[in-house]
C-alpha cells in the first residue's frame, strides 16, 4: 500500500505463480513532506497472474486508446485503491498491514486474491513506525485512467491507473500527504469486475 510518477514498491518479492512480483507502495511525485518516511512508506503492492512486461508507453506507432473508463470498471478500481492503500494504526484497529490486503482482496480474484492478506515479515519495521504515531492513513482518489499506451477496455479485461493523495495523520503533531499512483489488471467474472493482479512492478 506507498509513492508517484513511477509505481509503488512492496517490501519483499512473492514467489507465487512466477509473476508475483514486489510493486513500490505507490509511484508518487511527492506533493508533501512526510512526517515519518518510514511509516508512510507503504510496503504492500503485488504483481500476480500476468507475465512480465514492461509498462505501457506511448510511441509513433501506439493506436491511441481513450482513457476513459466504464463505469463499473472505475467503481471496481476505486474502490479496490482505497481499500488498499488506507492503514489505521490506532489503538484497536489494524494490526499490520496486511488487514489492508483483507479488505482489498474483497474485490481481488484468483492468485492475487490469496496473495493479497499474507503477512510479511519485512514489513514489520514501516508497520512499527506507523504504529508508534498511531497514525491513520487514509486515501483520496483523484483520477482514474488507462494509462499512457495501454490497450483499450475489452469486455474481459482492463488496465487502469489510480491517482490518490495519501494522507498520514498523527495522533500527535501534523499530517503529511504525497501523491500516488497504483497500476491495476482488472477482469471481468461471475461476480463482476475484479483486480486479478498490480502490474509494472
Amino acid at each position: 500500500m506507498p509513492r508517484s510518477t513511477r509505481f509503488i514498491p512492496i517490501s519483499a518479492v512473492i514467489g507465487v505463480a512466477g509473476s508475483l512480483a514486489l510493486l513500490s507502495t505507490g509511484c508518487s511525485s511527492s506533493s508533501g513532506t512526510s512526517a515519518a518516511s518510514t511509516a508512510s512508506a507503504q510496503p504492500h503492492s503485488v504483481s500476480a497472474g500476468i507475465p512480465d512486461t514492461a509498462p505501457p508507453h506511448s510511441s509513433a506507432t501506439a493506436s491511441p486508446a481513450s482513457t476513459a473508463l466504464p463505469a463499473d470498471v472505475e467503481r471496481t478500481a476505486r474502490a479496490f485503491a482505497t481499500a488498499y492503500a488506507e492503514h489505521d494504526a490506532r489503538d484497536g484497529a489494524d494490526s499490520s498491514y496486511a488487514d489492508a490486503g483483507v479488505r482489498a482482496a474483497r474485490l481481488a480474484s484468483g492468485e492475487l486474491a490469496g496473495v493479497l492478506a499474507q503477512k510479511r515479515p519485512s514489513q514489520d519495521a514501516a508497520w512499527a513506525a506507523l504504529r508508534a504515531e498511531k497514525a491513520r492513513q487514509t486515501a483520496k482518489i483523484t483520477e482514474a485512467v488507462v494509462p499512457d499506451g495501454a490497450p483499450a477496455v475489452t469486455a474481459s479485461s482492463a488496465l487502469v491507473r489510480v491517482s490518490y493523495t495519501l494522507t498520514t495523520t498523527p495522533k500527535s503533531g501534523h499530517a503529511s500527504s504525497s501523491s500516488e499512483q497504483l497500476a491495476l489488471r482488472l477482469e471481468h467474472t461471475a461476480k463482476g469486475w475484479r483486480v486479478t493482479a498490480l502490474p509494472w512492478a
